[in-house]
């Protein structure tokens, strides 16, 4: 009997000790949490995204403006000054005056000259220049000790045509153009104009005076009071005229101090340089050679 006892407890023995393993397995098991597991990302609702990487933005650099091409003006043409109620108009072969032209005012300026009688003619010039001139010699005097002398200032058409003639009759029509303005086309005709000397040239007008103290003097100061050298030395294919350091022009103190410090004489300034050959001016005289006037002249000196 106990050994069928035993038969039957060993069986159900292992019976029951297989289903009790069952239920544990089973009972282990857990159900799907509601939460993320240890260690893993909070739900959605709690997660902040990390930021994402703002893109520098290209810069493009500016284009570069194409600067507009500067205009350069075209210097405005000087008009040529033929108005004789100013001081600065030309006179030249070109640009010639009336034969009754006689500038107002003539009168005799305080300054020297190597004559007594200076009521004549040759003694006058403008009131402005001749005031102007009287500043130029004083200065001379006060500055550098020097003494000018007036030798020729104004001289009417017929006393123009005269001395023009003369030199025809004389010296020929090669020396006469180069050195002798003819009737109407002398500056000495407006007043303006006057040769001078010194002493130690014997008053004469002479080249040499360009070397001597007073016509240093002159060359360096004489746009101060407004005059200038109307007929500068290597400027004779220009002005048409030999060299003369004797003759200045009043063209007043600005237009003086401007061709001063340029170097151009008063025909580049109004840019009419004198047009005539070498060959025209050795050969063409300005007055008729064959008018009485000149005849009677040219016979004085056969």
């Amino acid at each position: 009997m106990k050994k069928y006892i035993r038969l039957l407890v060993i069986p159900a023995a292992l019976w029951a000790l297989s289903m009790g393993l069952v239920l544990f397995s089973g009972g282990c098991t857990q159900s799907t949490p509601d939460t993320e597991p240890s260690g893993s990302l909070p739900p959605e609702s709690t997660v902040t995204p990390a930021p994402t990487a703002t893109r520098e933005p290209t810069v493009t650099p500016a284009p570069t403006a194409t600067p507009e091409p500067t205009e350069v003006p075209t210097p405005t043409p000087i008009v040529i000054n033929t108005d004789t109620s100013t001081v600065t108009y030309l006179v030249n072969r070109e640009f010639s005056l009336p034969e009754d032209f006689v500038p107002e005012g003539l009168t005799t300026p305080d300054v020297l000259f190597p004559f007594s009688d200076t009521t004549i003619d040759k003694a006058k010039m403008t009131p402005e220049a001749g005031a102007a001139l009287a500043l130029l010699f004083n200065a001379a005097y006060d500055e550098a000790g020097l003494t000018l002398y007036g030798v020729s200032a104004y001289r009417s058409y017929a006393r123009q045509y005269t001395i023009y003639a003369t030199n025809l009759a004389t010296r020929g029509i090669a020396h006469t153009n180069r050195y002798s303005a003819a009737p109407g086309r002398s500056e000495h005709q407006t007043g303006l104009a006057i040769d001078i000397s010194c002493a130690s040239e014997g008053y004469g007008l002479e080249t040499t005076f360009a070397d001597t103290p007073e016509g240093i003097w002159v060359a360096e100061n004489a746009h101060r009071f407004g005059f200038i050298l109307r007929y500068p030395k290597d400027k004779e294919a220009i002005t048409g005229y030999n060299y003369e350091p004797w003759h200045i022009r009043y063209v007043g103190t600005e237009l003086a101090g401007y061709l001063y410090e340029t170097g151009l004489t008063l025909d580049e300034y109004y840019g009419v340089p004198s047009t005539l050959s070498a060959e025209y001016l050795e050969t063409t005289p300005f007055i008729d050679t064959t008018a009485e006037s000149y005849l009677s002249i040219e016979r004085q000196y056969k």
